[in-house]
C-alpha cells in the first residue's frame, strides 16, 4: 500500500473492471519485500525508500502479505504494459475494487489514512 496525502494508490489490469493494490508475484529466492518494491517500480515506477510488513490476508486464491510503502517519484504506466489506469483513491468515493483489497483496506488501511 502507497498512501499519499490520505489516498491510497490503486491500478487496474488491463482488461479487467476491478482496481487492486499494486503487487504481484514473488520470484525464487526473492523476499516478499522486495516483491512489492520490485513489483510497485515494474508497475508504476515508483521507487520505494521504505517498507513496513503489516501482516498477511488469506483471499480466496492466495495468500496475500501486506506492506506499507514510503516511495518516491510520479505513477508512469507503461504503454502496452499488465495496467491500464491507476488512481489515487480516497477511499470514500465509489470505485469497482476487488473484494480481497477492499478487505486489505479495512484491516490496514483505515488506521493508516488517520
Amino acid at each position: 500500500m502507497v498512501f499519499r496525502h490520505g489516498h491510497v494508490l490503486l491500478v487496474k489490469d488491463r482488461g479487467k473492471h476491478y482496481y487492486s493494490l499494486p503487487g504481484g508475484g514473488v520470484h525464487p529466492g526473492e523476499r516478499s519485500y522486495q516483491a512489492a518494491v520490485r513489483e510497485l517500480y515494474e508497475e508504476t515506477g515508483l521507487r520505494a525508500y521504505k517498507t513496513n510488513y503489516l501482516g498477511s490476508f488469506r483471499g480466496t486464491v492466495s495468500l496475500h502479505k501486506a506492506f506499507l510503502i514510503e516511495a518516491s517519484g510520479h505513477v508512469h504506466l507503461k504503454k502496452g504494459g499488465e495496467l491500464d489506469d491507476f488512481v489515487w483513491w480516497d477511499m470514500k468515493s465509489y470505485l469497482s475494487i476487488y473484494p480481497h483489497v477492499k478487505a486489505i483496506l479495512y484491516i490496514w488501511g483505515n488506521s493508516l489514512t488517520k
